[in-house]
């Protein structure tokens, strides 16, 4: 087995004489939008102190989740016991940690949070998921740290649309699965920053199950891989916050080299979002708009195919259903706050996987859905979410937006 410093056997698809940073920063100079001073979202009902509102507000409190962040405190956190449910896991139950950190001096840098998500499901699914986003140097200098390990129930259906089409595909598992992924992000100007991040996954499937046997073939793609990465980002980032925005915009662009150690190829991953979110005051509520690629090039092990579907893309499609070596989806939201800390989004997306770029939208998934919103803390939601799609509906309780 080679190791993580063997040899990147392909060139990167970028060789014009431009430099890619400064592509991507006159991409964002010139599709940007002004946004308004404001960051408030008008909600439908104004919140009228009364003695339920305080006596709810109270429970909250046991929980140390207080609506709005105190930097006097230091480190604010919040407690929160919690009931889930996704088509991927079943129903659980969890313990949601959320800390809000930092100085947000003169409203120049917003607050630092540490999300903690330890949980356990009736599908005997359990795991643990670290998410720390920190700001520094007055937001000039950013550290993101994802941290996932987790025993969890998920399906196959194998690679491409027509696979994903035909429901007897389904193949039942479980995987073994650590990832960590680190990214440091450096201002250069204005909102526009880079950076460069690292990709540690190694997954172990198991218990492998199928209905029938004409899948076995299928089934023998699911084979422990373990695989490294380094990734180049640029990003122009004018959002109020990163957690939950309510004004500003996203562009990114992720251009990574990885090895997969398990069968010593090399492979690509060139990942492009962008995103923004528009108040419609006096209107209550915003518009929020979200558009991803994802592209790969050369020996792609299986788990780290672009796919569709999950709590964050495609909601509405169990997560592994679709995936193939390139992949673009978007979705459009209304979130509206209603009334104290309930708020509702409304959604539609559409996406495609396919083979090569070129056949991309050759076929449509679309979904839609709604979800209802609780403010556990100052940009920091529960969520439940209603996907519909080509094959059903589900449902999805989590923490924070999804883009």
């Amino acid at each position: 087995m080679q190791t993580f410093l063997s040899p990147i056997k392909y060139p990167l698809p970028m060789t014009n004489a431009v430099p890619f940073s400064h592509f991507f920063l006159l991409a964002c100079t010139s599709l940007a939008l002004p946004v308004a001073a404001s960051s408030q979202v008008a909600p439908i009902f104004e919140t009228t102190p009364n003695a339920t509102i305080d006596a709810l507000e109270s429970v909250f409190g046991v929980f140390g989740a207080e609506a709005e962040y105190d930097p006097e405190q230091g480190l604010n956190s919040s407690y929160i016991p919690a009931v889930f449910y996704t088509p991927e896991q079943g129903f659980g139950v969890g313990l949601l940690y959320v800390g809000l950190y930092g100085d947000t001096e003169s409203n120049t840098v917003q607050p630092s949070s540490l999300v903690v998500n330890p949980y356990v499901s009736t599908n005997g699914s359990i795991g643990l998921t670290v998410s720390n986003k920190h700001f520094y140097n007055q937001g000039d200098n950013r550290f993101y740290t994802d941290f996932k390990v987790f025993d969890d129930a998920a399906i196959y259906y194998g690679r491409g649309y027509e696979n994903a089409q035909l429901d007897n595909n389904r193949i039942d598992y479980k995987e073994q699965v650590v990832n960590v992924r680190p990214t440091w992000l450096n201002r250069v100007t204005g909102d526009y920053y880079v950076g460069v991040g690292g990709d540690i996954t190694s997954v172990k499937p198991h218990d492998i199950s199928y209905n029938f046997p004409y899948l076995s073939g299928l089934s023998s793609e699911l084979t422990d891989n373990t695989a490294y990465g380094v990734f180049l980002t640029n990003v122009y980032d004018s959002r109020d916050n990163v957690a939950n925005a309510s004004q500003g915009m996203l562009l990114q662009a992720d251009l990574g080299a990885y090895y997969d150690a398990t069968n010593e190829n090399s492979f690509g991953k060139y990942d492009i979002k962008a995103s923004q979110y528009i108040s419609l005051d006096p209107v209550p509520g915003l518009i929020a708009w979200q558009v991803q690629s994802k592209f790969t090039s050369g020996d792609v092990p299986w788990n780290q195919l672009p796919d569709l579907g999950g709590d964050d893309a495609m909601r509405g499609y169990i997560l592994g259903r679709y995936r193939d070596k390139q992949m673009m989806m978007g979705q459009v939201e209304y979130r509206v706050p209603v009334y104290w800390r309930v708020g509702m989004v409304f959604w539609g997306a559409a996406g495609t996987v396919s083979e090569d770029v070129s056949q991309l939208w050759d076929n449509t998934i679309t979904s839609v859905g709604t979800g209802f919103r609780v403010k556990i803390k100052d940009k920091v939601n529960l969520r439940a979410d209603f996907g519909y799609g080509e094959h059903g509906s589900t449902f999805y309780f989590h923490v924070n937006e999804v883009f």
